[in-house]
């Protein structure tokens, strides 16, 4: 999959804006006209195509994760769009969850975003892991440790209990097997064993892991339809999301299916939505569909910025570069971000592949400055020997395209001894 994290963000919001019509509805009822295609009004009296804050408080998330991870910035977002509307479907908030209106609340008298979500048992509701989604593309490559921490971070910042925890690290466990393309039964097996082995070293009361046995101990795609819930409840979000996802084999069949369960339909819908866009891809969604969503190309635009984002912070090194014109020897085109160039350091004969991600610029003139994160090919090689103020040049082939001076170092396993 080229964009996983665009089939990700459209994947959640087609699920959620397909079950707005119908929130809140009974099953038995949904049961006699089921949902097949984009409805509108309904529940919420909205057309056709909008999602709720399901997918706004997701992209917040994205939105606030492009430049770096400061839980402080996530708040932030979230409080922008209850107040102001940011990232809702179309200006207006009209669908919030109790727990997560009680945790702006506390940011608002300044309670430390980590410390906002609510932590009794009856503070479980589904409202962290619907938009918990867009945290996996910064933690993929974390150890596993490092990996729960900070989901607990975000979904304390609405859902601090830490069965609202587990329900999201469960979820971006899965999802993040779903990048590397096994055969869903397969994940599911194997995280029974790593997500089991991994809660137990962390001495979680045995009473919460009993709350996740139909994940962690039985095989939950063998179950009826009757016997998946889909509540507000997080164990039930999560547990129909992974039913849907396993019992089905494409996208439109996964997110309908978890629409048509009923009662809290945007959620289920997203949470489904958010895993088969993983799966199948942003391609396999019916256009159709697409076609009336609301700020489509907003979202577009959302996926490519956050995957930029985090390529310059997963960058050794930032650096300014000025690339020479043609007249003074450079190169005989503008350079696009993402370009590969041979840099030369003072201290080394040879040169070295590094490519250049570009702040705040897609493109780059000739003759032009420009801030950049730099990811060097060997970046082992260079361990102990870089330092901030450093200059170096870079070339295309055997031309030099200009010179750059590092302003920060990221890798800190690069960093010059003093």
């Amino acid at each position: 999959m080229n964009h996983p994290i665009q089939s990700a963000l459209l994947g959640l919001a087609v699920g959620d804006a397909l079950g707005v019509p119908v929130e809140f509805l009974p099953r038995e009822e949904i049961s006699r006209n089921p949902v097949t295609d984009m409805r509108e009004y309904g529940t919420h009296n909205q057309p056709a195509g909008t999602f709720s804050d399901d997918a706004s408080l997701a992209f917040c998330l994205a939105d606030a994760l492009t430049e770096e991870y400061n839980t402080h910035n996530i708040a932030q977002n979230f409080k922008l769009w209850y107040y102001e509307g940011f990232w809702s479907a179309r200006g207006e908030v009209f669908d919030i969850g109790i727990a997560t209106r009680q945790a702006i609340s506390r940011l608002d008298e300044g309670v430390e975003p980590t410390l906002a979500g609510g932590f009794d048992e009856y503070s479980n509701g589904n409202g962290s892991l619907m938009r918990i989604l867009p945290l996996l593309f910064y933690i993929k490559d974390m150890p596993i440790a490092e990996r729960y921490r900070i989901t607990k971070e975000v979904s304390s910042i609405t859902h601090m209990h830490v069965r609202s925890v587990i329900s999201c690290f469960y979820y971006l466990e899965f999802a993040r097997k779903l990048l590397y393309g096994d055969d869903l039964v397969s994940i599911y097996k194997l995280l029974q064993t790593e997500i089991s082995d991994f809660l137990e070293s962390l001495k979680i009361n045995p009473h919460e892991l009993k709350h996740f046995s139909r994940l962690l101990k039985a095989n939950i795609y063998e179950l009826n339809e009757d016997e998946i819930q889909s509540s507000g409840y997080v164990i039930h979000t999560l547990e129909a999301s992974i039913w849907c996802l396993i019992t089905t084999n494409n996208y439109k069949d996964a997110v309908l299916k978890a629409v048509n369960l009923g009662n809290d339909t945007d959620t289920t819908g997203a949470v489904t939505g958010g895993l088969a866009g993983l799966v199948y891809g942003a391609e396999y969604i019916p256009q159709s569909w697409l076609a009336v969503l609301a700020k489509l190309e907003n979202i577009k635009d959302l996926a490519l910025k956050f995957e930029k984002g985090l390529l310059i912070q997963n960058s050794d090194f930032v650096a300014e570069l000025h690339y020479k014109t043609t007249e003074e020897g450079g190169r005989q085109n503008p350079a696009g971000s993402g370009i590969w160039q041979l840099i030369k350091f003072p201290f080394e004969i040879g040169v070295f592949g590094g490519r250049q991600f570009f702040y705040d610029k897609d493109v780059v003139l000739l003759g032009e400055d420009v801030v950049a994160g730099i990811k060097l090919l060997m970046p082992d090689y260079f361990e102990g020997k870089l330092e901030e103020g450093l200059h170096f040049d870079f070339y295309d082939g055997p031309k030099l395209s200009g010179t750059g001076v590092i302003t920060k170092i990221q890798n800190l396993k690069l960093l010059k001894d003093a």
